[in-house]
């Protein structure tokens, strides 16, 4: 059960490594000639998953952003913004520990462009954004795991009162006028008429809680 949870996790980190290894290796080889063909290719790729699969991948973004920055002077480049841009919408989609490694991954490979002041500023900047993006986006995923759990429980409630709690009301209210309907003695027949009131009065505030309740959800 454990790696069946780890795998995916653990595949989207090496997917992570190897493209940022490739974007680095393509930048210090000869072939960096062909970055604009290399890129259109990449944003193709991008735009046929997305129309077709209704999928967008990160893994080609991430792929596209590192190209663009390691193609244009890595640490130096003008399109350095671009990576944290990238750190956040990972960090929104996958566990901290991901955004962690791939980030951590990231700075080793940029610091073999240390040759500036300018360039300290950028890996510096990079090493301070990777905490923050890792807490807003593990906050984000633990909101939208609370949302899950709550609109799983909200399902339930609304189940429970459908088929059940209503049900045994009815059943209540109906036995009870058939009840009241046969010759009873004035107390018998006053007892009944109070269990078949509290049991409407208890069907009408159900009713009340679930419109309340569906509301609230579709306020949210």
């Amino acid at each position: 059960m454990v790696n069946t949870i780890l795998m995916p996790q653990i595949i989207s980190i090496i997917l992570f490594f190897i493209v940022s290894l490739l974007s680095f290796l393509f930048s210090i080889s000869s072939l960096t000639y062909f970055t604009p063909q290399l890129i259109a290719i990449i944003s193709i790729a991008i735009l046929i998953l997305y129309f077709t699969k209704k999928t967008f991948s990160i893994h080609l973004t991430a792929f596209l952003i590192n190209i663009i920055v390691f193609a244009t002077g890595s640490l130096n480049s003008p399109f350095f913004f671009l990576i944290y841009f990238l750190l956040f919408f990972i960090a929104f989609q996958n566990p901290a520990t991901t955004t962690l490694s791939y980030s951590l991954f990231l700075v080793l490979i940029l610091s073999q462009s240390l040759n500036s002041f300018v360039s300290v500023i950028s890996l510096s900047s990079l090493l301070l954004i990777t905490p923050l993006a890792w807490f807003i986006g593990r906050q984000f995923l633990a909101k939208i795991k609370d949302d899950k759990i709550i609109a799983a429980d909200e399902t339930d409630v609304l189940l429970w009162h459908s088929l059940k709690l209503k049900t045994g009301l009815c059943q209540i209210i109906d036995t009870s006028s058939e009840i009241v309907s046969t010759p009873l003695s004035a107390t018998q027949k006053e007892k009944i008429n109070k269990i078949k009131s509290s049991a409407k009065s208890l069907l009408n505030s159900s009713e009340q809680l679930i419109t309340q309740i569906d509301q609230e959800s579709d306020e949210t």
